[in-house]
Formats: C-alpha cells, sequence, structure tokens
C-alpha cells in the first residue's frame, strides 16, 4: 500500500499540535491516523501525540486477532476500544494538572485490512475520496462541529456556513469526556486515493483546488504541493496530510 506523509507548523502557530501514524504492518494491514490537538499551550500536541501513541499500542497488541475471516464487528470492535483506550489516556492526564485543563484532539483513522477500508472520525479533522481517474473528490466524513449540526438541522443554508462566527467550534473530541462515541464504518472502494488531513489544509484549499493538485502533481510530491498551497493561502493553522494509494 503506497502512501505519503507530512505535517507543517503553517504560518501563524508557535507549535505543531497536528499529529500523524502511518504504519503498513504486512501486506494485509495498515494503520493511518491524523490526530489535531486542541486546549492550552502544548496541551494540545500532548493530546494528539497521546492519541497517536495509545490508539497505535492497542491496535498492535491486538493485531495478532484479525485475519482474512474476522468479522467487521470483530474489527470494528478493536478499533472502537483503541480510540476508548486513548481517550481515558488523555482525560486522565487532562484532570493531573492545570495546564492540561482543556486538552483533547480530533481524530480521523483509516485501518486498511485485507481487502476491506474501516475508517472512523471525530471532530473536525477528515477523510476524502478521490477517484482513480482523478474526476472527483468526495468528503466521506462528517465535520463534528456546531455549524455543521445547525446545517444539518437546516437552521442555517450551506452558504451561510463559510462565514459562520462559530464555524470551528467542535460538538466533539476525543479526551474531553470520560467517554467518547463514534462510529467505525466501512468504505467500499478498489481503486483510487484516500485523503487524510486535519482543517488546516481544508479551511485554506478549496475541494477543487485539491483536486485540481492531485490533476496536476505527481503522487510522491502531493502532500508538500498541498502544504504549500495551505500556506499560499495564508497558513492559519498546522496541517497535516496522509495520502493513500489505494
Amino acid at each position: 500500500m503506497k502512501f505519503i506523509a507530512k505535517t507543517d507548523i503553517g504560518k501563524k502557530r508557535i507549535n505543531n499540535e497536528d499529529a500523524y501514524f502511518t504504519k503498513v504492518y504486512n501486506d494485509n494491514i495498515a494503520l493511518y491516523i491524523v490526530a489535531d490537538g486542541l486546549g492550552g499551550y502544548e496541551s494540545g500536541e500532548i493530546a494528539s501525540g497521546l492519541l497517536i501513541k495509545a490508539f497505535s499500542d492497542y491496535f498492535q497488541e491486538n493485531i495478532e486477532k484479525i485475519d482474512i475471516n474476522t468479522s467487521d464487528a470483530r474489527i470494528g470492535n478493536i478499533l472502537s476500544k483503541a480510540l476508548s483506550c486513548a481517550n481515558e489516556k488523555i482525560y486522565q492526564l487532562e484532570k493531573t494538572d492545570a495546564k492540561y485543563r482543556g486538552m483533547g484532539t480530533t481524530i480521523v483513522m483509516v485501518a486498511k485490512i485485507y481487502n476491506k477500508t474501516f475508517y472512523m472520525s471525530v471532530g473536525d479533522s477528515r477523510l476524502y475520496f478521490i477517484d482513480e481517474n482523478i474526476t472527483k473528490i468526495k468528503q466521506i466524513t462528517e465535520d463534528d462541529t456546531y455549524v455543521n449540526e445547525l446545517l444539518r438541522t437546516n437552521v442555517i443554508s450551506e452558504d451561510e456556513v463559510e462565514n459562520h462566527p462559530q464555524r470551528h467550534v467542535l460538538t466533539k473530541a476525543v479526551g474531553i469526556f470520560s467517554r467518547v462515541d463514534t462510529t467505525v464504518r466501512k468504505i467500499n472502494i478498489k481503486s483510487g486515493y484516500l485523503l487524510l488531513c486535519s482543517d488546516g489544509l481544508t479551511n485554506m484549499v478549496t475541494d477543487t483546488e485539491i483536486l485540481n493538485t492531485f490533476k496536476k502533481v505527481k503522487f510522491e510530491d502531493l502532500a508538500t504541493k498541498l502544504i504549500f498551497k495551505a500556506n499560499f493561502n495564508g497558513g492559519n493553522d498546522n496541517i497535516t496530510v496522509v495520502i493513500v494509494k489505494i
């Protein structure tokens, strides 16, 4: 499974609170994660780093339980417990010191297991699918944001989303509460590209710009070029990009 990954501090932040994890365990199993930390100074990067470690450690410890005959439900259970483990560690650390108060993180995760692709998300880090011929881009995840909730309930229109003053307010994050709920889903794709990214990319670069970049740039340079575009357009946040070629 071919992939590229890169993170960048951006133009406005003094530290990088994003983190990512990429590992191909064998020919049949791979794990990809992007996390965007939140909280006070430095606590965001601690939260995202702790999520990456706790989630990947739990997955590694249970990988021997997965084979070609493992049910989707069993795989989903392992991934859900990995998230719960990470959530508990962040939540408990948040209670130990005032400097960690309000600490949390987003997550977007993809697990390639044999011929299946599983994903989950909490917060506003996103998963996109770009088809093999690079003719369309589709957002797979839904943002856990206050504005997206207003949109879903028809309180505001799509035209009002971009400039809404509370468009970055999250309704859910990992580590904020003692439990976090999300659904492990499966996406049925045979070929194409998966893009995992923090909102430092999507707040600065439109879906159309992302698709056009895929059309014009060779695979190994995509992450660098997307980050360059985000910084060129303002670089208001940390930017993390993981791209997996299916």
